[in-house]
């Protein structure tokens, strides 16, 4: 054994002892290799950075594009998607299914591509299922890998092995005589995975950047919050909208998702027409929709008990702001004339006789008209103090015309143990919640008039409640509503490419310190909900709209990302995770298509070398709009591309010094006394080694000189060994170093080392066995 070669295996087995041992990290640890076999003399300095310029090299970070291309306009999901169906299956069946893919995909398509373009799918899968991700990214790249050698282009080593016997004067590997044993192994393998695989997996998640998603649902306790409700058949809410429901005002309940007849739609706007048997998912708390259920909180009463109690003791009239009224320049909210006057406003219209709709902000100005209610003399003593002139009482129906809207009493007794005993009625929320007024309050034989929003409400009082049949009738359908359902695994349901959930904090330079969700109207201006405020340690989910906002507080969102984009550039806000904040591309998705199918058409067909065209793919989709160049740069895994353009001069190191003819020969030689099936077993276990550190490529070049002349000088077919080459050397299973796509996988799954291993060896063997059984039955050795 020469020096050189002893070296060689210093520096492997120190580099194989930092890779288990996970002391440093793997694309340090290349560069390490790289300069050792540099300064040693065992490669040159043009070997040792060709790496960098090595199609391989360029063909993965060019995938790495592709990849991005095809998720930022939405293909990956849609070639993904029948993945989906899958997410709520077993484990078993999921990951079955998702070999079954792998595999088959990789017969037509490039084994890395093809695990770049399922990634995000099965990323999305794993959301959606509850699973962590190092659950089934690595059976993705073992499902990649076992299928790839289907056919005689479908990758390097099947490709390099017919070019082999084609130099030999042999008749080279026909484009399908890859496949039997191909699909032998793929079964085998799904079935090695299925029952004995799957349980070598990490349980947990390593990796630490496991989301925003999930990170928010760990704070905001969301999994615990989100329940589902039924619309039931002749309920009042059918027709209505989701605004007109009164489920956010009155309920501070979030509708995030909407199921109709199985179809389910992400973050409805709040003019969705609710339908009979509509499942309406809701985020906030449970006994917000019970305090309104049934009659067990409010029950109503017949309208002929009030009816002349009201007739006797209400009046209505309309009046004008005088231009020397303490009213002037000031809002209703800020005088206060229910508190002070025991005096409802039905109607607000300016001078000129134009009705004002949003009542709460109006500043009063001189001329304005007022629709009031109240008890006669309370409507006499504002006009005689000076607030008001003008005064004219008016009839119900003129009342009605003139507030353009049909006003209607409902009584509603309070049972005993209903919650709303012992509130006060705002805390009731049937005043501005459901656009209902609390005019009276029975108790007893005593009526209260336009009672003070501090009242306490007492068991069997009747409220008497004025608004329109619509607010009147959902008040009656909320009643109507139950909780159906508060199973694990909702929250995984509720995003998608176009909507999602993040964190956004008030920025230091935000002016909307002091001021309320209402005030902002942030709903009518971003098109999102807030689901949550998080202050001082605990999350708030009732009465945000009314909450000043402070500084520190972070809001959990939720809805469309191109909305969430908005909020993104507005500089009151900081959006935690910038990844929710994009919108698919979809107008670009034509393009991404045309662009993969031309990279996959012109490497398939021969038109040019897959790194060639994979890199002028990449350019195009930043050309053409699918990504920024910005994207681009953030879509490579650079620690991948380090580490494979590091590695590759160990090949020309161990070609260099004759390790690797001198070991194969040894191995092949002790074997050819034992029969066909130890010859085929000694060259599969040299090749498979091999492919641990050395490129698939190079490894082939270096055995196939080898396996033939073994079998010229055993009288083994050719054709047996060189598919055992072939085969091998795509049997990289147990290394994360031995294929980019265990590399592309093994950030995102959080997968260690030691983990391909576990997994890799065993599969490795099985893949050892098939192929010394099946290999002499289809290639006869003699």
């Amino acid at each position: 054994m020469t020096f050189d070669i002893i070296l060689l295996l210093i520096i492997v087995s120190a580099a194989l002892v930092l890779f288990v041992s996970g002391w440093l990290r793997v694309d340090l640890v290349g560069l390490m290799v790289l300069s050792a076999l540099a300064l040693s003399g065992l490669v040159t300095a043009r070997e040792a950075l060709d790496g960098f310029s090595s199609p391989a090299v360029v063909t993965v970070w060019a995938m790495f594009i592709l990849s991005a291309g095809l998720t930022r306009t939405g293909i990956a999901q849609l070639l993904g998607q029948p993945l989906q169906g899958f997410a709520k299956s077993s484990e078993i069946v999921l990951t079955a299914a998702l070999m079954v893919s792998a595999s088959l995909l990789s017969a037509l398509i490039n084994t890395v591509t093809v695990a770049a373009i399922l990634l995000p799918a099965v990323m999305e899968v794993a959301r959606r299922s509850g699973r962590p991700p190092g659950r089934l990214l690595m059976p993705l790249a073992m499902g990649c890998l076992l299928g790839g050698p289907f056919t005689g282009i479908s990758t390097p080593p099947n490709i390099l092995a017919t070019d082999a016997l084609r130099a030999a004067g042999l008749r080279p590997f026909g484009l399908f005589e890859f496949t039997p044993i191909t699909a032998a192994l793929v079964a085998a393998g799904i079935l090695f995975m299925l029952f004995i695989g799957r349980h070598l997996l990490p349980q947990k998640q390593k990796t630490a950047d496991s989301g925003a998603g999930q990170s928010a649902d760990a704070s905001y306790k969301l999994e615990t919050h989100i329940f589902t409700t039924r619309i039931p058949s002749g309920s009042a809410l059918d027709g209505h909208s989701l605004a007109e429901s009164r489920l956010g005002s009155a309920l501070y309940l979030t509708v995030v998702a909407l199921k109709r007849k199985g179809a389910l739609m992400l973050a409805p706007g709040p003019d969705k027409i609710l339908q009979a048997d509509d499942i309406l998912i809701v985020h906030g708390r449970q006994d917000h929709l019970k305090r309104f259920h049934g009659s067990q909180h409010l029950q109503v009463e017949s309208g002929q008990t009030i009816d002349a109690l009201i007739k006797n003791h209400l009046s209505m009239g309309e009046a004008v702001v005088s231009e020397d009224s303490p009213m002037l320049e000031k809002t209703l909210e800020e005088i206060g004339l229910r508190r002070t006057h025991q005096v409802h406003v039905l109607a607000l219209h300016d001078s000129t006789g134009k009705k004002i709709q949003d009542v709460k902000q109006r500043r009063l100005a001189k001329g304005d008209r007022l629709l009031l209610e109240g008890e006669k003399d309370a409507l006499e003593i504002l006009e005689s103090q000076g607030f008001l002139t003008q005064m004219r009482f008016v009839k119900p129906d003129e009342a009605n015309t003139m507030a353009e809207s049909h006003n209607q009493m409902l009584p509603v007794r309070v049972p005993a143990g209903s919650v709303l005993a012992g509130h006060d009625l705002v805390e009731s929320r049937l005043g501005g919640a459901f656009g209902l007024t609390v005019v009276g309050i029975l108790r007893e034989d005593n009526v209260l008039w336009m009672p003070q929003p501090q009242e306490i409400i007492q068991p069997e009082d009747v409220l008497i409640l004025q608004g329109s049949p619509r607010d009147l009738e959902v008040l009656e359908g909320l009643q109507e509503l139950t909780i159906k359902e508060q199973a694990p695994g909702l929250t995984a349901d509720l995003e998608s490419q176009q909507i999602g959930v993040t964190e956004v904090l008030l920025s230091p330079r935000t002016t909307l310190a002091g001021r309320t969700l209402a005030d902002l109207m942030f709903r009518e201006h971003y098109g999102i909900s807030v689901l949550a405020i998080w202050r001082k340690g605990r999350a708030y989910r009732s009465g945000l709209q009314y909450m000043p906002l402070q500084f520190g507080d972070a809001l959990l969102v939720y809805g469309s990302r191109r909305n969430l984009e908005l909020v993104a550039r507005d500089r009151n806000f900081i959006i935690l995770d910038k990844t929710a904040a994009r919108a698919p591309r979809l107008e670009k998705a034509h393009a991404a298509t045309i662009i993969m199918l031309a990279v996959l058409v012109s490497a398939i067909a021969g038109i040019a070398p897959i790194a060639i065209a994979a890199l002028t793919g990449a350019t195009l989709m930043v050309l053409f709009g699918c990504l920024s160049m910005e994207e681009a740069y953030q879509a490579i895994e650079w620690k991948v591309v380090f580490l494979i353009a590091s590695m590759l001069p160990l090949g020309a190191a161990i070609e260099n010094t004759g390790a690797a003819q001198l070991g194969a020969s040894a191995l092949v030689s002790a074997a050819g006394d034992m029969g066909p099936r130890w010859v085929v077993a000694a060259l599969f276990s040299v090749t498979v080694i091999g492919t641990q550190v050395i490129p698939t490529a190079a490894l082939v070049v270096l055995m196939a000189p080898v396996a033939l002349n073994a079998a010229a000088s055993l009288g083994i077919s050719p054709h047996l060994l060189m598919m055992t080459v072939a085969i091998a050397a795509s049997s990289s299973f147990a290394s994360p170093l031995s294929h980019p796509a265990h590399l592309l996988v093994m950030g995102p799954g959080g997968y260690k080392f030691m983990d391909y291993v576990k997994v890799g060896a065993p599969l490795t063997l099985v893949s050892l066995i098939v192929s010394v059984v099946v290999l002499p039955v289809l290639w006869p050795p003699y």
